[in-house]
């Protein structure tokens, strides 16, 4: 889970990441993969809702930088196969998403007029995404003070603070470009041996998701 959640859930924000990454390293399977049990991630009692950020003043300040796109589909099983619509996915044909594809987005939860969550995705080393995306989380946080939480970095950190959005960004390049020497390794070895890299991980942080 990638979010941004308000800056007066910080501190909440923060102990739940803290508590997620000691579950994992608790829980690791004693092969080294995956996970004996999951952990599930609490949403902070705080929310955009509740400080009254509409979805019409958060497509004010993404639109100019990111071209909404109203159809959104995320899943998860369709990375393993089968048909069907995945019961753990989003399906939304008039979505508030905001975005250049599946590699760089910020998807708006709605709650009826209001902002109910932010989350958001990036996966690519193209520099216009990477300065679009942190120059959208800049103006959520202008009309909204905001946190950002990595459940997938262990990361947390206000947005505006000095040095958060510079950190953050270069953890996710070093991990875009982990995951990819990972994968090469996986598809030069035996790969009908062993999970694919990152997969077990990135199952923990969604199905950890709580409703």
């Amino acid at each position: 889970m990638r979010n941004l959640y308000p800056l007066t859930a910080r501190a909440e924000v923060e102990a739940d990441i803290a508590r997620a990454a000691a579950a994992a390293e608790q829980n690791r399977h004693p092969s080294g993969i995956g996970f004996t049990d999951l952990y599930m991630v609490e949403t902070p009692s705080t929310g955009y809702a509740d400080l009254g950020l509409t979805l019409a003043r958060a497509e004010a300040a993404l639109a100019p930088i990111l071209p909404r796109v109203r159809r959104f589909n995320a899943t998860v099983f369709s990375a393993m196969g089968g048909g069907g619509q995945d019961p753990f996915g989003s399906y939304d044909d008039d979505a508030w998403c905001f975005g250049l594809g599946a590699h760089c987005y910020v998807k708006l939860d709605a709650k009826g007029p209001l902002v109910d969550g932010i989350w958001f995705d990036l996966n690519t080393d193209d520099a216009d995404a990477i300065a679009r995306l942190r120059r959208a989380m800049e103006a959520i946080d202008a009309i909204a003070p905001s946190v950002v939480a990595d459940y997938f970095l262990d990361f947390s950190g206000p947005v505006a603070e000095a040095g958060t959005l510079d950190h953050y960004f270069a953890e996710l390049e070093e991990s875009r470009r982990n995951a990819e020497r990972a994968m090469l390794e996986y598809r030069a070895g035996d790969g009908q041996r062993a999970q694919p890299p990152g997969l077990i991980r990135k199952l923990f942080a969604i199905f950890g998701r709580a409703p």
